[in-house]
C-alpha cells in the first residue's frame, strides 16, 4: 500500500481513526514522544520512514509494548487505548 498523503516521507504517522483518517501527529525524531490526547481507541498508524526502519510503542510507564514491522508499513485498524508514547525510529 502506498503512504498516504498526508504522512511524509521520513515520518511515523498516527490517525485518530481507522483507514488513515484525521491526522492526530507525525514524528521522524528517535527519541520518546508522547502522543497527543484524545487517542483512546481505534485508530489507525503508518510507518513512512527509510526502508527497514522501525517505529516503537510504549504504555504510560514508558515500557516497550510494540515494535512496528520495518518501514514502509502501515496498519488501518490500530488501538491507541495502550500506547502513550512513541519512538519514531
Amino acid at each position: 500500500m502506498a503512504a498516504p498523503s498526508d504522512c511524509p516521507k521520513y515520518y511515523f504517522c498516527g490517525y485518530k481513526y481507522a483507514n488513515y483518517t484525521k491526522l492526530a501527529f507525525k514524528f521522524k525524531d528517535c527519541y520518546l514522544q508522547e502522543i497527543p490526547d484524545g487517542l483512546n481507541s481505534g485508530g489507525s498508524w503508518y510507518n513512512n520512514q527509510s526502508n527497514g526502519t522501525k517505529a516503537k510503542m510504549y504504555d504510560k510507564n514508558k515500557h516497550l509494548i510494540y515494535t512496528t514491522p520495518g518501514a514502509p508499513y502501515g496498519d488501518p485498524n490500530g488501538n491507541w487505548a495502550p500506547v502513550w508514547y512513541v519512538d519514531a525510529c
